[in-house]
């Protein structure tokens, strides 16, 4: 945004989505922006307006500098004339007007949805349909918790912000820190809270590969017999850390030769799981946690 000194720059941004079901998310999202020193606009400010509200939110997205879609588990309302939702309008006058765009999903494995949040029939089709467009066009980011998408958002907006020659400071990202190091810290003690944040952070791999144990794959959410554990040194915060993969990226860091420098995208897990341990009276079941970081992209040097 500006420098010390220099009149502020209040991007004004568009954020759309349901509303609803997503009010304690839209809440969370609107202090990250405000913090970050940039106009939301969305249904919270339309007041009492001439048009129809389809005019006023199409309007509200043209005074728009940047478009962030949020999209859960309902298409939404629909205008008559289209048969589409104003989401899904609102998304279209967007794409229109060629304005970056940021596009989060939720995360239909991990976050439960009350029922009456879930559209069926035609609205479910529609929304699968919308969701299958977006994914093909857009690198999506699938959130879980309000705290978690103000996350992603707080570190994805910056390098947006950069595209149309807005820089941000470090002072007008407070509780938005995107320092790895500090990240890493807070994550060891408080898990929970900093589960699903991603970072990007250099290192280098050591030799050594070995397999999850189910118990810890069942709580990590992980595929139980397909995820391995590699160790990686990383200098930024001077030590080095066991992280996960399945899937392609396991492929990847299978293969991958040691020493090589690389910058890992990764992703803080936390879960619980049932432990059993025997005494002379039988077995015990007692709660356990695990937490990890698991590798959900390699980003080219």
């Amino acid at each position: 945004m500006s420098e010390i000194g220099k009149p502020k720059q209040h991007i004004p941004i568009f954020v759309s989505s349901t509303y609803e079901d997503l009010k304690d998310y839209r809440v969370s999202v609107q202090q990250t922006l405000t913090r970050m020193e940039t106009i939301v606009r969305g249904m919270e400010y339309f007041g009492s307006k001439p048009g129809s509200p389809l005019e006023e939110c199409l309007k509200a997205v043209r005074s728009c500098k940047i478009y962030i879609g949020i999209f859960s588990m309902r298409y939404g309302s629909l205008d008559e004339k289209s048969g589409k939702s104003m989401t899904h309008l609102e998304y279209e006058e967007a794409q229109k007007l060629g304005l970056p765009t940021l596009i989060y999903l939720i995360d239909e494995e991990k976050q439960p949805v009350i029922p009456k949040f879930v559209d069926t029939g035609e609205n479910a089709v529609k929304l699968e349909e919308l969701k299958s467009d977006l994914k093909k066009r857009f690198t999506v980011s699938f959130f879980t918790t309000p705290e978690h998408l103000s996350r992603m958002i707080s570190q994805d907006l910056p390098e947006v912000l950069t595209t149309i020659g807005i820089s941000i400071s470090k002072e007008e990202t407070v509780g938005t820190d995107l320092d790895p190091a500090k990240l890493i810290a807070k994550f060891e003690v408080r898990p929970k809270k900093y589960a699903d944040t991603e970072i990007i952070i250099e290192g280098k791999i050591r030799d050594g590969i070995a397999r999850v144990m189910a118990e810890d794959a069942n709580a990590l959410n992980l595929t139980v017999g397909d995820a391995i554990r590699r160790t990686v040194d990383f200098p930024s915060i001077g030590k080095a850390i066991p992280i996960v993969a399945e899937g392609k990226m396991a492929d990847w860091l299978e293969e991958a030769e040691a020493g090589t420098p690389q910058k890992f995208k990764l992703r803080f897990l936390f879960g619980t799981y049932t432990r059993v341990d025997w005494c002379e009276e039988g077995p015990i079941a007692n709660l356990d946690s695990e937490s990890g970081y698991k590798l959900i992209e390699i980003i080219e040097q």
